[in-house]
């Protein structure tokens, strides 16, 4: 708990009973705001013992009318532990931050049109004080510092998507870009796909997702937050994996993207057996697992390389859960290394003290990290990450094991990634100061 400008709860509860898990640490979180109300709360959950029908009952009676967003997930994240069973729960409090929330259901019906009919309602939502945000944003403004009020907006944006299943994509994204055709490229946009047990994918095993708003539960939801906020935040994601092999570029797709068939002319199949250095009957017997260990990333045109996770086997070539286009050039990225991949965080906390020009322990620290991250990285090294991240903020560390990421490195545009680490955080400290 903080007493400044800034309170925010954290709450976790491991109990079977739905009801009671998410009551216990739904109370557990606002008890950390003191006397006051949330402005919003975030509440993820995992295991297949829970029932969101009961998860929502129990929200809905603690929040009391105050608005919360959340759902289901392969696992959450709280303090310096991942819990593939388990209900974790963040309220903030803050004069200084204003939200506006909208969701809409049967997202996969038209991604593109309804994601911009979501963040404007979310937009039109925001309650701003008058007085307290004109006077912040005149006092920010008379500093002089133009080039920090462009390089950090008034504004960001929260997006908790619907992932992957077998019936339907995510589109996160056309999600991404409807969002940023209506309030522009370069507000921020943090967030991820809500999911289940990853594992479930990988089996074939039927699954939901479930989107929670205020009282609200679907199964094919998108969930808006816009924020218009006088506090200081910065948010970056990494990976740590590195390229292996020549470079290649897509050369045929099917199924408008989501399948790649041909990589430089050849074969997907055979051009990835041929890059790993195996043969194709090897390939294919463990294609999951070199698909998982080596995916396929491009560059973001910023010196970046987005990841897209583990092919799936297709009629032609291989399935992905978000398109590629033709002629995009493409490397086989080693997630193998697990040093390797820690690095990641080094590269966050680098990001982020750039990005502030100063080094600054945050009030609140949203996690999210990919499902696939999860199983890639040993039990050792994936707690390291989370233990070390936990160190740094005020209030423990939550959130969740995503089937995507939606976010970007500082002051650049969104992309939906796989196999990262997406932090955002919220600092103690004024824009204007």
């Amino acid at each position: 708990m903080a007493s400044g400008l800034i309170i925010s709860g954290v709450g976790f509860s491991k109990e079977k009973d739905s009801y009671k898990a998410a009551k216990k640490a739904a109370t557990e979180a606002i008890k950390g705001l003191g006397k006051k109300k949330p402005k919003i709360s975030l509440a993820f959950y995992a295991g297949n013992s829970y029932n969101p029908v009961e998860i929502n009952r129990a929200l809905s009676e603690v929040f009391d009318g105050t608005e919360f967003v959340g759902g289901s997930t392969d696992a959450v994240i709280y303090g310096k532990d991942i819990y593939p069973d388990g209900i974790v729960i963040a309220s903030l409090y803050s004069d200084y931050i204003s939200f506006g929330v909208a969701s809409v259901d049967n997202i996969s019906k038209d991604p593109k049109k309804l994601s911009k009919q979501a963040i404007e309602q979310a937009v039109q939502r925001i309650k701003l004080d008058k007085y307290t945000d004109s006077y912040m944003a005149f006092t920010r403004v008379s500093k002089g510092n133009l080039t920090d009020i462009i390089r950090i907006p008034q504004f960001f944006v929260f997006a908790l998507t619907r992932g992957f299943e077998p019936t339907k994509m995510g589109n996160e994204d056309l999600i991404i870009d409807g969002i940023g055709e209506k309030i522009g490229k370069y507000i921020p946009l943090f967030g991820g796909s809500l999911g289940s047990n990853m594992d479930n994918v990988f089996s074939n095993t039927p699954y939901e997702i479930v989107s929670l708003h205020s009282g609200k539960i679907m199964k094919d939801g998108l969930i808006v937050i816009f924020a218009c906020t006088d506090l200081l935040y910065a948010s970056s994601l990494a990976h740590g994996a590195q390229p292996h092999g020549a470079m290649g570029y897509i050369s045929e797709v099917k199924e408008k993207g989501f399948v790649v068939t041909k990589i430089s002319g050849q074969s997907i199949i055979d051009w990835y057996a041929s890059t790993l250095g195996v043969d194709r009957k090897e390939f294919m017997s463990k294609i999951l697992y070199y698909t998982q260990k080596y995916p396929l990333g491009f560059p973001d045109g910023y010196g970046n390389i987005v990841m897209r996770a583990g092919g799936v086997p297709a009629k032609e070539g291989l399935s992905y859960i978000a398109p590629f286009k033709e002629n995009t050039p493409i490397n086989i990225m080693n997630l193998e290394n697990n040093k390797q991949l820690l690095k990641a965080n080094n590269e966050l906390l680098s990001d982020l003290q750039n990005h502030l020009n100063k080094k600054m322990n945050p009030q609140v620290s949203f996690l999210i990290s990919c499902s696939s991250r999860r199983r890639v990285l040993d039990k050792k090294h994936s707690l390291q990450e989370i233990k070390e991240l936990n160190k740094l903020s005020k209030t423990p560390l939550f959130g969740f094991c995503s089937f995507g990421e939606i976010g970007s490195k500082p002051a650049e545009a969104c992309h939906f990634h796989h196999l990262c680490t997406n932090v955002f955080n919220i600092y103690e400290k004024l824009l204007s100061k």
